[in-house]
């Protein structure tokens, strides 16, 4: 199945997406747009070519504070890191058990690989809505950090694999 992935524009149509995590089609529908107009997140849409929405991911620069991580996470590094937050990650339930997921955290991951090769930046964090959420973060190779069992990071220089080769 090929989707299109493009930034959130006023011609895609979120009415009909539904997850399994009302809070996040709530929050597409109603708040993307406003939050990527002030330029403080970027919501990236999968769509069928129709603009009809059937998965999102936003993304947005963050910072960590050092004292947050584990010391093996937080060495050397300043007090507050750029990091890279995967704030909202949400495929439509028509299409959850076709591998989809993974394949849309993969998209997430390649902006994200795109950003801190360009820009910098430490670590990309997610903060898993549940412990389903928790265990695909771990599977894909993220930790939690201290005293928080659903925030977790992984390290950008683990996302070359992610970054789009030369011709």
């Amino acid at each position: 199945m090929d989707f299109v992935c493009e930034v959130l524009a006023d011609g895609h149509d979120t009415s009909a997406f539904a997850s399994t995590q009302q809070e996040l089609d709530d929050w597409l529908r109603k708040s993307a747009r406003d939050s990527d107009g002030r330029n403080l997140t970027r919501t990236y849409v999968w769509h069928r070519g129709d603009g009809a929405v059937v998965a999102y991911f936003t993304l947005m620069p963050y910072f960590i504070e050092r004292q947050t991580l584990h010391k093996k996470q937080a060495r050397g590094l300043p007090e507050r890191i750029p990091c890279y937050l995967i704030a909202r990650l949400a495929l439509d339930h028509h299409l959850h058990g076709q591998g989809l997921g993974s394949q849309l955290f993969a998209s997430a991951l390649t902006r994200a690989a795109i950003g801190a090769r360009d820009l910098g930046g430490r670590y990309v964090i997610v903060d898993a809505i549940d412990e389903g959420a928790a265990s695909f973060y771990r599977h894909h190779g993220f930790e939690p950090i201290a005293g928080r069992a659903d925030r977790l990071v992984l390290p950008t220089k683990a996302l070359d694999p992610y970054l789009p080769r030369s011709p």
